[in-house]
């Protein structure tokens, strides 16, 4: 018989995610799963081993077991990153890194509607969703999303990673980029293809409302959808489609969709942009208090930064994406477009209720990243104007000649976001946390990709912050495992229950609380917390 693999946390201050007080504990894992939590566990734990008295700290007994002396430590739960974009990322050498230096042992993928499964020949979408997803893994292909989740269960990721069913790419699968609505038929196929992806265990379906192709989707494509998560009790998540003047508008419209299907509705990264509508937040969650009281199950997710990151194509009028990046691309090669799009950028777009963001903050609040290009090193990670600046041009003009130079595969960072209406929408007791991090291989990134979750558990949390520290950990943690519906598992097996609990899967990490704080800044992202020192998913060390 095989013996069994344990690992000890020994006299820590264990917060279980349940939002209870913190009690000194042991917590013991055998074979992936907790056994038992309280005081005296370690003890029982050694007696497995044939052990009669606990070692000095961090002796391992044997390759089986790990012992760790937890005193003046915190043991937390793994967090979950409920809006994630690792999903090309999982498959990179050291593309989940990121997220376990932070404490992340749980990542949900697909959101914004985007995502690389199902695959399709056309590289339309691949090049639309690059600057987000990063580079999609070679040798990939996914026929269907369920091929996608059964390596996203068989792999070894050194991540638990769920997924929500994007909608871009299985609309992509069947009508490409093009910017139309979909006929009866078409809709009842998207419809089959997301119910196969529901049933094959993705969590629920994930719009995104503000990017393409999912913007042109008519209601009658949405409710489609929205009646398949509805049958099946999973869960409708948005980016929905405007995050400025329109936010109320485009609550409602989500809401719409799930009063007519009887959907849980999920706000993908809640808050208010543009200076204009600083202030307005106060107003967004009685306007989601007021649909909780009318029956519409909806909750929502935040992460605690002042800007947001996305890709550059964002900034661009949506009818140029009617073949991805391509189609902008030939409209800035083309003096006459080219030159309308120049102007364009100055106002709101006309006949969409997308936002224009460039026109809402401005180019000194809009940095570019990503670049590949040697000649354009030195604009890595500033802003439009400053660039422009130093070539000599308007603004509109050095965004254009860029974009055009790099081939459209720019990220930018935006300073939109009202960081007092971030914290009342933090306040919300139906708020989850979410990275939102691009997992750009190289080159200037968003902070919230290496310190989303240090930073609300060191600024946001406890006596710096609107959250107990007991929250904020319930949150990150057995919350979203419990509006997602997770099931965490062990060795492949499914287990009971999140959070520090006997039958729940070892998804643990270890912080020093005299050292631990939150390093990642816009000047240098690239940086993980000080004071995590451990991280387990299943018993199995992670760092």
């Amino acid at each position: 018989m095989t013996a069994p693999r344990v690992l000890v946390l020994a006299n820590g201050l264990v917060y279980d995610g349940s939002g209870g007080e913190p009690s000194i504990a042991d917590v013991v894992v055998v074979d992936g799963v907790i056994r038992a939590v309280g005081r005296g566990a370690a003890r029982e734990a050694l007696a497995l081993t044939g052990e009669t008295a606990a070692p000095s700290h961090g002796v391992q007994h044997s390759d089986a077991v790990e012992y760790i002396d937890a005193t003046a430590h915190e043991v937390l739960p793994g967090f979950v990153d409920v809006h994630s974009h690792d999903d090309a990322a999982l498959f990179r050498p050291g593309g989940i890194l990121p997220k376990t230096g932070q404490g992340v042992t749980t990542t949900i993928v697909g959101n914004c509607g985007q995502g690389c499964a199902p695959s399709s020949s056309d590289p339309a979408l691949e090049e639309y969703a690059a600057p987000v997803l990063g580079s999609f893994p070679e040798g990939k292909f996914w026929p269907t999303f369920g091929d996608y989740l059964t390596d996203l269960a068989t792999a070894d990721l050194g991540i638990e990673a769920v997924a929500l069913v994007p909608h871009a790419p299985v609309r992509a699968a069947l009508l490409g980029m093009s910017r139309r609505p979909a006929t009866a038929v078409e809709i009842a196929t998207i419809a089959a293809m997301i119910g196969d992806a529901l049933d094959a265990g993705a969590l629920g379906v994930s719009l995104g409302l503000m990017y393409s192709p999912g913007d042109v989707a008519d209601r009658a494509e949405l409710v489609a959808i929205a009646a398949e998560v509805a049958r099946r009790g999973k869960l409708l998540v948005a980016h929905v489609r405007n995050e400025a003047d329109l936010l109320s508008d485009s609550v409602i419209e989500l809401a719409d969709l799930a009063r007519a299907t009887g959907a849980a509705i999920h706000i993908s990264h809640l808050k208010v942009t543009g200076p204009r509508n600083k202030g307005s937040m106060p107003r967004v969650i009685d306007q989601l208090d007021a649909l909780r009281l009318d029956g519409i199950d909806v909750t929502a997710d935040v992460y605690p930064y002042d800007a947001g990151s996305t890709t550059v194509m964002s900034l661009f009028p949506p009818s140029t994406a009617e073949r991805g990046v391509e189609s902008l691309l030939d409209a800035l090669k083309h003096p006459a477009t080219r030159q309308s799009i120049i102007d364009g950028l100055e106002h709101p777009w006309v006949g969409t209720s997308l936002e224009n963001q460039f026109a809402a903050v401005g180019p000194s609040r809009i940095l570019l990243t990503g670049f590949r290009m040697p000649a354009h090193n030195q604009f890595e990670g500033r802003s439009i104007a400053d660039i422009a600046l130093e070539l000599g041009v308007d603004p509109r003009v050095a965004l254009t000649e860029l974009v055009l130079a790099e081939l459209g595969r720019l990220t930018v960072i935006v300073f939109h976001t009202d960081i007092d209406g971030m914290i009342t929408a933090l306040e919300w007791p139906h708020t989850l946390v979410g990275s939102d991090g691009l997992p750009r291989e190289s080159g200037t990134v968003h902070p919230r990709l290496f310190g989303t979750f240090s930073r609300l558990l060191d600024r946001y949390a406890g006596a710096a912050g609107p959250l107990t520290r007991t929250e904020a950990v319930r949150r990150m943690t057995t919350a979203a495992s419990e509006r997602f519906g997770i099931v965490h598992s062990a060795r492949g097996a499914a287990t009971v229950g999140s959070g520090i609990q006997p039958g729940a899967a070892g998804n643990l990490q270890l912080i020093d609380p005299a050292r631990y704080a939150d390093r990642a800044s816009y000047e240098a992202p690239r940086r993980s917390p000080d004071g995590l020192d451990a991280v387990w998913l299943a018993g199995r060390r992670l760092r």
